[in-house]
This record gives structure tokens, sequence and C-alpha cells, in this order.
């Protein structure tokens, strides 16, 4: 069995206007696709997460917490999608799946998160452009540049590439984090956190197109090949 890849689930409404915690098809298959098994990881928390504002929204409880814990414990690797809030679980998340070494791939709002781990009161700037920013997933927006001196670079093996783009908000600065690649714009579009194995955040939507982007194909690959790696490790451990 392929290494097990948890998906941050999100928040909605149904046809019926009722809260729902989803996950978009294009991650579940694309972790299918590149070799993973997709398992949904959804609050603990007894709330409405689609009505209750990030501020206020409750500390989790020790009883959540543990919850939580034994959930990251199955996990071979993190998936951390878009979306439109940022929340108090999602940074739990995050933090001890970095504790545990567990490879993170976060993308548009994910990478959001990455960006802006351990910077208190952070705030997300509009897009410049929303005209260059916000597309349909299927079509390539505009081009990056990337940092030759980061993992990104080593994942794809080029300067310059043409991605996908579907965002109004983008990100500040990052404190924990290398700005790896920038739209022309000056947006930043992708950060690893520093000394981290595999910690990789992008803007864009690479599960989206994986079929027939190359580039996106690669970072599904390397993404699931650390998972792997990882699963691998812990079997020898056990």
């Amino acid at each position: 069995m392929g290494p097990i890849i948890g998906i941050l689930t999100r928040s909605g409404l149904d046809e019926n206007n009722r809260p729902i915690e989803y996950c978009m098809e294009s991650t579940r298959r694309a972790i299918i696709k590149a070799g993973g098994v997709p398992l949904l990881l959804t609050p603990p928390q007894d709330i409405d997460y689609f009505t209750t504002k990030s501020r206020e929204m409750p500390d989790l409880t020790p009883i959540e917490q543990e919850m939580i814990l034994y959930q990251i414990e199955q996990l071979d690797g993190l998936f951390i999608p878009g979306g439109d809030k940022i929340t108090k679980y999602d940074y739990y998340v995050l933090h001890h799946c970095l504790k545990r070494n567990i490879p993170i791939l976060g993308v548009c709002l994910g990478m959001q998160l990455i960006a802006n781990y351990k910077i208190d009161n952070f705030k997300l700037l509009e897009v410049p452009d929303k005209e260059l920013h916000y597309k349909d997933h299927s079509v390539l927006a505009h081009p990056v540049n990337i940092d030759k001196n980061s993992l990104l670079y080593k994942i794809i093996n080029k300067e310059e590439i043409m991605v996908n783009s579907h965002h109004l908000r983008c990100v500040d600065y990052t404190k924990e984090c290398r700005v790896t690649a920038k739209s022309p714009d000056g947006v930043i579009e992708a950060v690893e956190l520093k000394n981290y194995d595999f910690c990789l955040g992008v803007m864009w939507h690479p599960e989206a197109n994986i079929e027939t982007d190359i580039n996106s194909k690669k970072i599904f690959d390397c993404f699931l090949k650390k998972a792997k790696n990882r699963k691998e490790v812990k079997s020898l451990n056990k």
C-alpha cells in the first residue's frame, strides 16, 4: 500500500445551504494518481466551522488535541489545500506534523498557512492584479520565476514556468520560510520552510492539472516519494 496522505478538509455549504466539510475531487484523485492513499482529516471541535470566524474559534481542548494527534500518527504526508480561512486547528496540525518531520505540501491557502507559521496577527493582502491571478484552474495564467537555490528548482529544474492561478489574496511577508518563487508583479508564489526536509507551499494548484502539466506531476511525484521514504523508515523502526 502507498503512503498515507492526510488532507485537511475545508468548510462550505451544500446545495441546501447546509454546512459541510469537504475535499475537492481533484485533490483526492491527484494523490491517488501519484501513488498515495488519501485520508481526510476533519476538525474535532463541535462547532460550525463554516459560520464561525477564525478569531472567534475556541482553543482546542486536551481531548480534541489528543484526537488530532491520533490522526497525525497515521500519516506519511500532509496535503494542505486551498480554502477561505485559516483556523487554530490548521495551525495545530501543521505544527505537530512539522515536529514529526512529516512531508508537507500546501497549495493556495495552504501555502499562506505555511508562510505565516509563527507570525502573530498576520495579514493577507489583495493581489495587485485580479485579472492575472484569478482564473479557472484549467488555465495556465501567468509565469513564476523560481530561485535556483531552492527545493522547487531541484524538483522542476527550470527558472520559469507557467502556472494556473485562482486566488484573490497573497502573502505580505514570511518569517520562518524562504521565498522561492514570485510572479511578474511581485506576488509571493512559493515558500519553503527553512531547515526542513520537505515543507513546500505554492500559490497555484498542481493537483488540478497533474495529468496535463509535467511540472505539476513533478511536484506531486517528489512529495509522494518523500512520504514513501518516511513510511519505509517508520516500518523499519517498528
